[in-house]
């Protein structure tokens, strides 16, 4: 009776114990679950998409559009090539590429992509002004199979594969602003006029997001940015925070994370003016940058002084270019006029601060370049500013976009000794090569006797990234959030 009686005990026990590890267990998955379910993740911006058309090029468009558009090939981590919608791509000669696609790709729509789609979209693409230089160079598209495709192009281009990288693949039979359909992690649900809503797409080819909403959310005032972000636990970055505000992110639980974005800002100097065809002119200004404006001050830390054409985030930079000797100018006060995007007021005041300390007395206009004709751009400002992102990790852009076009060339910039130069880095493949052609371009275009323009600074971008997640940010600061982890 007793030995039964223990027995029973014993097994009663037993099942106490596991009735409390199941529990246990159980709460501990509930509470996984629940971390790995979270229904919302924000990221906040302080800027407004240009336009949710891929084909309409801004800069800080990119970042959100990926979410939602591909392209067949992409940038790796290290910012090299890498297949994206592509499976598999490489060079058959110098101006032959082929590439196979994967056979799982489907558009938001549910339209399946194929090879003959693709060469369809190709043939449309010139109808993009945003498009039209990087695919100019293709003079036939064959389809192979059903997944396969051969590009040929005119000339060789050692930046072929770059440029693919920026053609986005989207489903162009709708309208892409009210209706955006692309082959992206992501589809828009909803937007408003300062946020996207937007959703996993459950039938996307790579890994899948683990989070159930995605919002992407503009705010301009830092103030409100920053006070909306803190107190809300779905927000994953900020974008747009200055590094002054360290202190106050660690204490809210934010990581400052930063990223070399590749843009120079500079004034472009007007030759159909007077005034830019004064040497003493330039060197003032140019004295007035290096000794009395302090960019990294005016954009609390978000931007550095310059000294070239071409950021250090850009395969052209180079080091060795100094800033110029400072010589002493007779006392000579010049007015020039100068033309100013809208916004960009408390740079003006802090212009105007060093500029007369140098005898300038400068008059600014604001409006943005792209809303003026190039006429009225040329007849009227001494200095244009402008901000220059050389594409592709490469500054052969920057130089075909001065030297080339007349678009931008506002000034009647000519150097027939810098065009020399370009044409010989049409032909060059080899890296080393080509940055030592960029590196004596760049050098050329900041000569004083006459130079493309006055570097000002090059931008810098930081945002914070929550410590509630786990994602290991990207050298170009794309978050891929498909790779959050709880």
């Amino acid at each position: 009776m007793v030995a039964k009686t223990r027995i029973f005990f014993q097994r009663r026990s037993l099942g106490l114990i596991l009735i409390a590890l199941a529990f246990v267990l159980g709460m501990f998955a509930f509470i996984q679950n629940s971390k790995s379910s979270r229904s919302s993740i924000e990221l906040v911006y302080a800027q407004n998409l240009v336009s949710i058309n891929p084909f309409t090029y801004a800069d800080y468009n990119n970042s959100r559009l990926n979410y939602i558009y591909e392209s067949l090939v992409t940038f790796s981590e290290d910012l090299k090539i890498a297949p994206k919608l592509a499976v598999s791509f490489g060079q058959i000669s110098p101006s032959h590429y082929r590439f196979r696609i994967k056979d799982n790709v489907f558009f938001h729509n549910g339209q399946h992509l194929t090879a003959e789609y693709l060469k369809s979209l190709f043939a449309n693409l010139s109808q993009f002004e945003s498009q039209k230089p990087l695919i100019a160079n293709i003079t036939d598209f064959q389809v192979t199979g059903d997944y396969q495709f051969d590009i040929y192009l005119q000339n060789p281009d050692p930046l072929f594969l770059s440029k693919l990288a920026s053609v986005p693949i989207a489903f162009v039979e709708t309208d892409l602003i009210a209706n955006p359909i692309g082959t992206g992690p992501f589809m828009v649900k909803a937007q408003s006029q300062n946020q996207i809503y937007l959703e996993p797409f459950s039938n996307y080819h790579a890994k899948q997001a683990r989070f159930k909403q995605l919002l992407l959310t503009t705010i301009p005032n830092q103030t409100q940015r920053l006070d909306y972000s803190l107190s809300n636990p779905n927000v994953l970055a900020i974008f747009g925070v200055s590094p002054v505000l360290q202190e106050q992110f660690t204490q809210a639980n934010f990581d400052l994370e930063n990223y070399v974005e590749g843009s120079t800002n500079f004034f472009l100097y007007n030759y159909n003016r007077k005034l830019s065809q004064n040497p003493n002119f330039r060197t003032a200004l140019r004295q007035a940058m290096q000794l009395d404006m302090n960019f990294r001050d005016f954009s609390e830390g978000m931007a550095k002084d310059t000294n070239q054409l071409l950021a250090s985030g850009v395969f052209g930079y180079n080091p060795n270019i100094q800033p110029l000797d400072l010589l002493e100018l007779p006392a000579t006060t010049f007015q020039p006029q100068i033309l100013m995007p809208i916004g960009f007021d408390n740079l003006a005041d802090k212009l105007t601060q060093s500029l007369q300390k140098h005898g300038i007395e400068a008059e600014f206009t604001f409006a943005n370049s792209f809303e003026l004709s190039s006429a009225e751009i040329s007849s009227q400002y001494d200095l244009i500013f402008f901000g220059f992102k050389s594409d592709f990790y490469d500054g052969h852009s920057f130089f075909t976009t001065f030297l080339e076009s007349e678009t931008f060339n506002f000034g009647s910039y000519k150097n027939p000794q810098a065009n020399q130069l370009l044409q010989d880095l049409e032909s060059l493949q080899k890296p080393k090569a080509r940055q030592k052609v960029l590196q004596e371009l760049s050098s050329l275009l900041v000569e004083a006797s006459y130079p493309l323009a006055e570097p000002l600074f090059e931008s810098q971008v930081y945002y914070a990234l929550s410590q509630n997640y786990t994602l290991q940010p990207r050298l170009d600061g794309y978050l891929d959030l498909t790779l959050i982890q709880y």
